[in-house]
């Protein structure tokens, strides 16, 4: 079964080491989106190519790599994937909002500057 029960019993015994798995998680999860951000910046792509970049960037296929960890090691090595596929969709869903957000902005000040015209 691939959830949180797998490697509930080792967070009972939270530590630096614990710590530092969850910081290289997000760290790595973080990059990709602002990687996938910056580069479409670099390159000048219109709100639509840069969205599906930052996603493509930033997204990872975490849950196959959930299914070889819990089938072939044993369930220690599973914390790393359950937590970057918990974190994973956290961060999706705050980037979307943060794009969002940002497309919101941008179309409000392009009507403003039209009428101002």
């Amino acid at each position: 079964m691939i959830n949180g029960s797998v490697i509930a019993p080792y967070l009972v015994d939270f530590n630096l080491k614990l710590v530092g798995v969850c910081l290289s998680i997000i760290i790595l999860a973080s990059t990709g989106y602002a990687i996938g951000y910056l580069i479409s910046g670099l390159m000048r792509w219109n709100n639509a190519d840069r969205t599906a970049l930052v996603f493509n960037g930033g997204m990872r296929n975490i849950s196959a790599g959930a299914v070889l960890t819990i089938t072939y090691f044993p369930a220690p090595v599973a914390l790393p994937v359950v937590l970057a596929m918990i974190f994973q969709q956290s961060t999706a869903s705050l980037v979307g909002f943060l794009l969002s957000r940002r497309d919101r902005a941008n179309a409000k000040n392009k009507r403003s500057t039209v009428s101002a015209s």
